[in-house]
């Protein structure tokens, strides 16, 4: 698909191009302000003000703005919030006399009215400016100053100016990189748009660099530990650079919700060339399998340094740690959901399909609506002035390409209290995230002229729990009720009255009460790797109930998408009034290991048709298999300067060897992200890989192992360490 450039289509109606660059050009040091006669040029006045040097105290202002972790020798700052630089002239400033600006550009073009070139006068009032600037002290030839950029100011990278102006000239300071700075989001100030009141939920949402990722299925939630790294060096420069790639307008880089907008669709290369190129089928070798990597910054480092060449591969829970990175790098208050039993719908409606034919098999050929076992998206904690302040807070943004928004592979941001409510008319994609998590199962019987029906409806299997991580912890938070009234309660019935009021459809096929309940659970072994299958049926009513059961068995993708069916088994029920049986069905190792590799999710679907009745009951389940355990350990003293080894050791218990084997391991602010290859990992042989690093910094860090091959998948391990300072014992 063409690339469709945002700052190109709106030319025709402008004098010139919106700019869409962060790289600064510099502004002239010489600007004269009258005529003046032909003749040599003036020559310095060495009695007037000029500047030998300008400070911007660096370490102070970072620990003041909550930066100080970055790994930038520049300034970062937050917006609304002061920061100190010290000017020093030639001489002490007088404000009475002396006429100094203080210019801050961003761009190729800096412009007063869009926002890209700020002018604030030392010592004078600022009249027609969000930005603020006062005279802390004077010392000797020092004069050192206040700047407070406005809270609703761009973010990115600016150049800092002194300028010396007289009744005819203007003279500047020379363009110094030393004196650029960054300009992030604020979440700790009261009038920026992503405040954030609670200093424990900023801890967690903007400056922990580390996490896990919910996985699994909903009956045995897992994780995969994930390093952020919106810290390392060269992050906060490859977010930009995906913003000026993406040729986002300066001007709106200030407007949270545009930002994270454009932002949802740049991580995703589907149509714009952006980070990361999805990969939901099972041939990885031109690129890194989405279950390998570790974390985000080894990502974005490898497509600002390529130029923009989209990195091979990712499925959501990469995109949703990517775009993790991205916001909390640029101060963004950010976190990542899961949704298990997540519905995706093909047809725009609260319906997602499933055929079986007349035997009760899942009909895959025309079951186009799909479960994923999970999904995962993000969170950002906003304010939005564009819809009522009710629903500000979190705001969904998924970069996973699913469906199109306004032209984009792209989703949100969507109020999360607006789709708790039904409330689907408000900006943007409200009902597709809707249905994501409230969509009605419907069960469809297709007989052999093609004819169907509709055999039953499932309205709680969809979203049946929502989760994030817990702030300090790696347990998972169920924030369900943030998304749903409980099902079926008079909330929950007025928001889908609510949400059928903006034109999503539901099943209004009426099928009568069914007397007879099934259900399916299924678990592992603890003795062997066989499955138990277990069939449970109870009848409540007064009188007899004889029910024909058909279970299919299949592996299935985390999508849901059907890989393979490698069971179908039949059984036959006699219930008596009020009766309850339940029969087990043992799937053995040998029936699903050759079809299972690399691919952990089995599903089971019954289907029952009650004779007496003439009507069908349904129920499903979903099973993830147990990996073999990656164990870290670490030895040595854990204190900075001192040198500490880590030790990764795996086990091959899955019984068939491992091909092409990849380790990959990292810490944030330990160690690099390294890897190393095993040609084959035998069964029931080991594996130890030991690597040793110098700690530069104190504090608790996290150390993180993903082994990966075709034949297993998603086997990581994590480690969290406490560095103490240089000095620890002596002191």
């Amino acid at each position: 698909m063409p690339h469709f450039d945002s700052c190109a289509r709106i030319a025709g109606r402008l004098n010139g191009p919106l700019p869409c660059s962060n790289i600064n050009s510099a502004l002239p040091e010489i600007e004269i302000l009258e005529a003046m006669p032909r003749g040599p040029a003036p020559t310095d006045d060495y009695s007037a003000l000029s500047v030998t040097n300008v400070k911007m105290y660096e370490d102070m202002n970072k620990v003041a703005h909550h930066t100080e972790r970055y790994d930038q020798s520049k300034l970062i700052i937050r917006r609304g919030q002061e920061f100190i630089m010290g000017i020093v002239f030639s001489r002490p400033f007088d404000s009475l006399n002396d006429w100094v600006n203080i210019e801050f550009s961003i761009g190729n073009n800096p412009n007063i009215t869009q926002g890209t070139l700020i002018t604030l006068t030392l010592g004078g009032e600022q009249k027609t400016n969000t930005w603020r600037c006062r005279v802390v002290d004077i010392s000797g030839t020092e004069t050192k100053v206040g700047i407070t950029p406005s809270t609703d100011c761009i973010t990115g990278l600016f150049s800092t100016y002194v300028a010396v102006i007289t009744s005819m000239w203007i003279r500047r300071t020379k363009r110094n990189p030393k004196t650029d700075f960054y300009i992030l989001f604020n979440p700790w100030a009261p009038s920026d748009q992503v405040y954030m009141a609670n200093e424990y939920e900023r801890n967690e949402y903007v400056l922990n660099d580390t996490g896990v990722i919910y996985n699994g299925v909903v009956n045995k939630i897992t994780s995969h530990p994930w390093n952020y790294g919106q810290f390392k060096r060269g992050v906060l420069d490859a977010c930009l650079f995906l913003l000026d790639f993406g040729k986002m307008p300066l001007q709106y880089r200030g407007d949270v919700a545009k930002l994270v907008r454009k932002a949802s669709g740049l991580i995703n290369s589907q149509d714009d060339d952006g980070v990361l190129v999805g990969n939901w089928g099972e041939n990885f070798s031109l690129g890194t399998a989405p279950s390998a990597w570790t974390g985000s910054s080894e990502i974005l480092l490898s497509y600002a340094s390529s130029g923009g060449v989209p990195v091979k591969f990712a499925q959501c829970w990469v995109y949703a740690g990517t775009f993790n990175t991205f916001l909390r790098c640029l101060g963004l208050p950010a976190r990542i959901v899961t949704n298990y039993c997540s519905a995706h719908d093909n047809m725009g409606n609260l319906k997602t399909d499933i055929v079986l034919d007349e035997d009760g098999r899942m009909d895959a050929n025309y079951t186009t609506d799909s479960i994923w076992n999970f999904h995962c998206w993000n969170e950002v904690f906003m304010k939005r002035p564009d819809i009522p302040p009710a629903f500000s807070g979190w705001q969904v943004v998924d970069a996973t390409p699913q469906q199109t928004s306004d032209g984009y592979y792209r989703v949100g941001p969507t109020s999360v209290k607006a789709i708790k409510e039904g409330q689907l008319g408000y900006q943007f994609d409200a009902p597709f995230v809707f249905a994501e998590v409230n969509s009605d199962v419907v069960f469809y019987k297709r007989d052999k002229y093609g004819n169907t029906t509709t055999a039953s409806t499932n309205t709680t299997y969809v979203g049946q729990i929502v989760v994030t991580k817990m702030i300090g912890s790696n347990n998972p938070e169920v924030i369900t009720s943030n998304y749903k009234y409980p099902e079926g309660s008079p909330e929950d019935q007025q928001t889908m009255k609510q949400a059928e009021s903006r034109g999503l459809t539901r099943n209004k096929t009426t099928l009568p009460a069914s007397d007879v309940q099934l259900q399916l659970w299924a678990n592992q072994s603890k003795e062997s790797d066989d499955v138990n299958v277990t069939i449970y049926l109870i009848n409540k009513s007064k009188e007899q109930r004889n029910v024909n059961i058909s279970v299919t068995g299949k592996v299935d993708y985390y999508t849901g998408a059907t890989r393979s069916v490698f069971k179908f088994v039949t059984r036959s029920f006699t219930l008596l009034p009020f009766e309850a049986q339940q029969e087990l069905i043992t799937v053995t190792a040998e029936e699903y290991k050759t079809l299972v590799m690399g691919q952990p999710f089995m599903s089971f679907v019954a289907y029952g048709f009650i004779e007496n009745l003439g009507t069908s009951i349904t129920s499903m389940v979903v099973f993830h298999l147990d990996t073999p355990p990656l164990n870290i350990e670490v030895s040595g003293t854990l204190q900075v300067g001192e040198s500490i080894y880590v030790t990764v050791k795996f086990t091959n218990t899955v019984g068939y060897d491992l091909n092409n084997v990849s380790l990959r391991m990292e810490g944030s602010g330990l160690l690099p992200v390294k890897t190393k290859q095993y040609s084959l990992i035998a069964p029931g042989s080991s594996v130890k890989w030991i690597e040793s690093f110098i700690p530069q910094l104190p504090g608790t860090k996290t150390l993180v192992a993903c082994l990966d091959c075709a034949a297993i998948r998603d086997v990581c391990g994590q480690l969290d360490i406490t560095i103490q300072p240089e000095n620890a014992e002596s002191n």
